[in-house]
């Protein structure tokens, strides 16, 4: 990520700087103490007291212990940050392959559930048209079965005449059919018609 490449450099330039320090103070020290000692007297060092101080200069080697603490707590610091990003970029991932894992598990699941549903959907709109037509031909018979019987609603019920003269009615049509049949005999094969 950006935040750790960001630390790994801030790491290393550090380093880097703590190596060049380290390096110029342990040269800078032993240069000086060099120097004294490969210096021969010269006729105007026997003439003054010196430079003003005693020994040789050997930097501010104090003051480098103080530069060099102050750069170790900034690299201390970058390795810290680097550490912390580093787990919790391993947390976050860790979270995003549950997380992934867990939805494609999910989603898995309710691609299933809806195949299930889609059929189940198309079972119940082919049974419905199917009863929907099967509905439409008892509709169909029942319409027709109404007509029939309102067209033999008048032949059953009131006819303006009594149970008697129904009766007497029925008898009279009985024995005109009857004698239709008889004037149809010709052959004399009804019993019912014998010839006076």
């Amino acid at each position: 990520s950006g935040r750790s490449k960001k630390a790994n450099q801030g790491k290393e330039a550090v380093a880097n700087a703590i190596e060049v320090l380290t390096l110029y103070y342990k040269n800078a020290a032993q240069a000086f103490v060099q120097a004294k000692t490969q210096r021969k007297a010269s006729p105007v060092d026997e003439d003054t007291t010196g430079a003003g101080f005693e020994g040789s200069y050997q930097g501010k080697q104090a003051a480098s212990e103080g530069i060099l603490g102050i750069l170790e707590v900034i690299k201390s610091d970058f390795e810290r940050t680097l550490r912390v990003t580093n787990e919790e970029e391993s947390a976050a991932q860790a979270k995003f392959v549950d997380f992934e894992r867990a939805s494609k598990s999910d989603i898995s699941g309710k691609s299933t559930t809806q195949e299930r549903d889609e059929e189940a959907l198309e079972t119940a709109t082919r049974t419905k048209h199917t009863k929907m037509d099967d509905l439409k031909t008892k509709m169909d018979m029942v319409d027709s079965a109404l007509k029939q019987l309102e067209e033999l609603t008048p032949l059953c019920i009131d006819s303006g005449m009594s149970y008697d003269d129904r009766v007497a009615k029925r008898e009279e049509e009985v024995a005109a059919l009857k004698k239709a049949v008889c004037m149809l005999d010709e052959a004399g094969v009804e019993p019912d018609c014998s010839k006076p």
